[in-house]
């Protein structure tokens, strides 16, 4: 059996999945997650020497700048979430990828800075969008030498660093009083991975690192002055990400692309009566924070 100690507490873990990379099928290796019994913390044990494999070419497909557009539109709801609380100032992306929320930060008058590890990425980001990006795999060490910022948002890249601790502390420091910092990441208190089990598309073992409780986060984040605002997992995110998991529940089973289309298709079918289950308090997919820093910090 293999034994480990939980990143957090140091209290030790015990087996809770073995899971594949049934997402995207890079390799047939078995992976195993272990579950904190004092935080909660699921994280993955066995993690692979060549993780980078995991992230193939086609993992990013770069858009036509109309399509961003496109997708930023649908998308506005981040961007909205945003001003709620802060209207305007400095802004940190960590994780852009391509760079549909810096796109729509710039577009309502914020000053944007992004941090992406894939370099085609941040030539987009650069070149295209008009953003200063900064290519890194290292996001607290370039937070660390950064001008502070009013908003830091990290839309679904936690999960995947290797340090996730370090790099929150390091965007902690970096945040003004009175600014925020937006987590959005798979949620492991889900209906439907209570259901699917180590078939839930949202663990995309071994991308994914870690598995953290909302409670764990604002545990963390409490000593550096941030204070949770908002917390759901029924915003249109969330909602989106049930379907997803929903209809890549049904077409990781096919391989050809007629049955995965079809699989598509009955996983929007099934994601229908399943919504009134993951719409209650914090069991949708995926959850977004928003932490408020302290004035006085």
């Amino acid at each position: 059996m293999r034994e480990s100690q939980c990143p957090i507490c140091s209290v030790q873990g015990f087996p809770f999945l073995q899971a594949k990379d049934y997402n995207r099928h890079i390799s047939k290796e078995v992976f195993f997650y272990h579950r904190c019994p004092s935080c909660g913390l699921i994280y993955l044990v066995n993690v692979p020497e060549d993780l980078g494999k995991y992230y193939p070419a086609s993992y990013y497909v770069i858009p036509t700048l109309p399509k961003l557009k496109r997708i930023a539109r649908a998308e506005r709801y981040k961007i909205e979430m945003v001003k709620e609380f802060v209207k305007s100032g400095m802004l940190l992306e960590v994780g852009s990828a391509f760079g549909v929320f810096a796109y729509q930060a710039l577009g309502a008058g914020f000053t944007v800075d992004a941090i992406e590890m894939d370099e085609k990425c941040c030539e987009y980001l650069t070149n295209v969008i008009g953003v200063n990006a900064v290519q890194s795999d290292m996001p607290h060490k370039v937070a660390e030498s950064m001008k502070k910022h009013d908003v830091i948002a990290i839309w679904h890249v936690l999960e995947h660093l290797a340090n996730p601790w370090e790099c929150l502390g390091a965007l902690a420091e970096n945040l003004t009083p009175g600014g925020i910092l937006v987590i959005a990441t798979p949620n492991p208190e889900a209906f439907q991975f209570k259901l699917l089990k180590a078939d839930w598309p949202h663990i995309d073992a071994p991308r994914h690192l870690y598995l953290i409780p909302a409670n764990l986060l604002i545990q963390r984040l409490k000593p550096f002055g941030l204070e949770p605002v908002m917390l759901t997992s029924n915003d249109k995110g969330g909602q989106s990400w049930n379907r997803f998991g929903w209809q890549h529940y049904f077409m990781n089973r096919f391989s050809s692309k007629l049955a995965q289309m079809a699989a598509f298709v009955l996983g929007y079918l099934i994601s229908v009566p399943m919504a009134p289950w993951e719409r209650r308090e914090l069991k949708g997919s995926a959850y977004t924070i928003i932490l408020q820093k302290k004035v006085d910090q």
